[in-house]
């Protein structure tokens, strides 16, 4: 099922559940989706990697905006978004994943820059591939060579 479907069903289940928070964020989310289709073009519906790549831009958002916020309230607020809207991504490749990967990229190339590198690894790991992760991991890797 196409991720903004399956948002969509979730929306009318916590209408009917009168799930107040999830719904707001699922509102939140469908309505990120339709002001990227609008920027894009209004009568024609967003490429599935498109809409994944506007919720993973709001996850990110809300990740951000919980620096601003001392413990409390709102910060246990946006915690609870962040974890309504990661149902919507992907799951991340663990750190082992991630080593292995980077091994094979090792293996497969001579190139020891790390731009290139990097560039490989998250093409290898795919949506599920942190880039915060991929990058430490590199550095080590690179340094320890």
């Amino acid at each position: 099922m196409a991720i903004k479907d399956r948002i969509n069903e979730d929306l009318k289940t916590a209408m009917k559940a009168k799930d107040k928070d999830r719904l707001s964020v699922l509102r939140m989310i469908l309505s990120e989706i339709k002001y990227a289709q609008a920027a894009v073009n209004v009568h024609q519906d967003l490429p599935e990697a498109d809409v994944l790549k506007v919720v993973a831009t709001y996850q990110k958002r809300l990740t951000k905006s919980l620096d601003d916020y001392p413990e409390g309230e709102k910060r246990t607020q946006i915690q609870t978004e962040i974890a309504i809207v990661d149902d919507y991504l992907p799951k991340k490749v663990g750190p082992d994943e991630v080593k292995k990967a980077i091994d094979d990229v090792l293996r497969a190339t001579s190139e020891r820059a790390f731009g290139p590198l990097m560039k490989e690894v998250l093409a290898r790991l795919g949506s599920g591939g942190d880039g915060k992760v991929v990058s430490q991991l590199l550095k080590d890797k690179l340094a320890s060579l």
